[in-house]
């Protein structure tokens, strides 16, 4: 099995001359995308930096982000991926636990949190993507005039090439390891369910400092020698135009970023005849929203599930064969999945209980400085994903809900994932949230905060109604909030940590006329 940094090698020699990224205006082959990592590798191994040094990359979507991963990871060194919203608490706090000798960014990110960085204690090297020379940081550009041959490849596959930090629900994020051949042999699975080729062009609007985004669109069009469109942030509007312009065969995407597309969708303006196949995965996917995006865009949708810790997809529906109502498919790779009670007891088919799992995909490092979460988290050689869901007989998984999102009434389990999965059956409902309300009598109470589509008008009897007519009444929610739009992660993820935030004297029940987010 090649490491990341040969696959690419491959690729350029094999295929010099097929088109590597589309960003903007700009192309280029992969035997340039090749010469440009080799030059920046040559430049950070130039500068002192050996095998293991952590490197944190600070940049936005575009070509650069790519060319950086990659080098990195030719030179034997260690990718930090960093949320580009982050600010002086979170870089200071990623950059002290993964003790990083260096850090890649764009100017203006730079600019921003310059003082945090400059601070951090074991900070040797600054590289900034800018034409002018800043005080104290070298030009990206200079680092990449060294000689474009590849350097010297001594990685092993089981070394860790990228430490991802985890958003968490409570507490500091924690770095997930992934290495070389976590990361290819998802690859793998995931190319091999979307049957990838050369011909392909994907589309990437997710950021690309998330595993979702590096490893199921950037990774898998380099593996493919396929071509990645890149647009530098979501947009349905512009997602659409990509699509169109660019001729792209794969979309992938939250289920969230699914649902702006479809309000967006003008059959008058937008071609999307391109697309082949289309995923989603970062949360639960409706059945009802699976099907109008096949019905309206004509493409086989997927539904898939993944973790960080995992390096990409876990599961994924078949392209060709059966595709099981509100399933994320059956596992890939060499993933063994179960489902297990509170005491790790397996639990059979059908049954509701925590889904861990175990495989190559999971790095043999763990979480990076955290033995005691390991400890926890990887008992008895099981990673336990915090998620609920239950397996059939076929082994297609089910979600149910995290463990932290179930809403016990009474004593009973309500999971908001079957709520919502009914709002979004509702022609009016674009969006929609489910949260545990305390109650002083029945413990906790489900809340549903609800984004509409444009121009249409609803009152919070309708939709309680609506829930009460699709599945048993006690699991409808008591109170429904009209918002303008939902919290969102980078991914595009719903965070209901946020809304959760938001309960003590919200004050925005009632009906309202719709306005998509900016």
């Amino acid at each position: 099995m090649q490491t990341i940094g040969q696959m690419l090698e491959g690729v350029a020699r094999y295929e010099p001359n097929r088109i590597a990224i589309i960003f903007e205006s700009l192309e280029f082959t992969y035997a340039e995308l090749n010469r440009q990592v080799n030059q920046l590798a040559q430049g950070l191994i130039s500068r002192g930096l050996s095998r293991g040094d952590r490197v944190m990359v600070f940049m936005q979507n575009s070509p650069q982000i790519v060319t950086a991963y990659f080098a990195i990871a030719k030179a034997g060194l260690i990718i930090v991926p960093l949320n580009a919203a982050y600010r002086r608490d979170e870089i200071t706090h990623i950059g002290k636990d993964t003790a990083a000798k260096a850090i890649i960014a764009d100017k203006d990110l730079w600019l921003r949190e310059a003082e945090p960085i400059r601070d951090l204690p074991d900070l040797e090297l600054i590289v900034v993507d800018e034409k002018e020379i800043l005080p104290g940081v070298e030009r990206l550009h200079d680092l990449m005039s060294a000689e474009s041959g590849a350097p010297p490849d001594h990685a092993h596959l089981d070394d860790i090439v990228i430490i991802l930090y985890t958003s968490g629900t409570t507490g500091r994020p924690k770095g997930a390891t992934q290495t070389h051949r976590t990361i290819l042999i998802n690859l793998r699975g995931g190319c091999s369910a979307n049957k990838f080729c050369r011909d392909d062009r994907l589309l990437c609007a997710l950021p690309l400092y998330n595993s979702y985004g590096m490893n199921v669109l950037m990774m898998s069009a380099v593996a493919s020698a396929a071509t990645l469109v890149i647009a530098d942030r979501f947009d349905a509007r512009e997602v659409l135009d990509h699509i169109k312009v660019h001729k792209c065969t794969f979309f992938a995407g939250t289920p969230t970023m699914f649902s702006y597309l479809l309000q967006e969708y003008d059959p008058n303006r937008d071609d999307v005849g391109s697309l082949r196949v289309t995923n989603s995965a970062g949360s639960h996917c409706a059945e009802s929203l699976a099907r109008e995006i096949e019905r309206v865009f004509g493409t086989v949708h997927l539904c898939g599930y993944g973790k960080t810790e995992s390096s990409g997809y876990t599961c994924l529906n078949p392209l060709v064969g059966i595709r099981k109502d509100n399933s994320v498919g059956t596992a890939l790779s060499s993933t063994q999945l179960k489902i297990v009670s509170d005491t790790d007891e397996e639990l059979p088919a059908g049954q509701i209980g925590e889904v861990i799992e175990r495989g190559d995909t999971h790095s043999v490092h763990g979480y990076w400085n955290r033995p005691e979460i390991n400890e926890q988290s990887y008992r008895g050689g099981w990673f336990h994903t915090g998620d609920l869901g239950y397996l059939d007989e076929d082994g297609y998984l089910f979600l149910v809900d995290r463990k932290s999102d179930l809403i016990i009434t009474s004593g009973t389990n309500i999971y908001p994932a079957e709520i919502e999965q009914v709002l979004y059956s509702h022609p009016k409902v674009a969006l929609a949230a489910v949260i545990g309300v305390p109650d002083e009598l029945k413990g906790e109470l489900p809340k549903a905060f609800i984004v509409l589509k444009k121009g249409e008008i609803c009152t919070e009897q309708e939709i309680i109604d609506f829930v009460k007519s699709h599945i048993a009444k006690y699991k409808a929610p008591r109170m429904v909030a009209f918002v303008d739009s939902l919290p969102q992660g980078p991914s595009g993820k719903i965070l209901k940590r946020e809304l959760r935030k938001k309960l003590p004297g919200s004050g925005e029940n009632g009906p309202t006329t719709n306005q998509k987010p900016t």
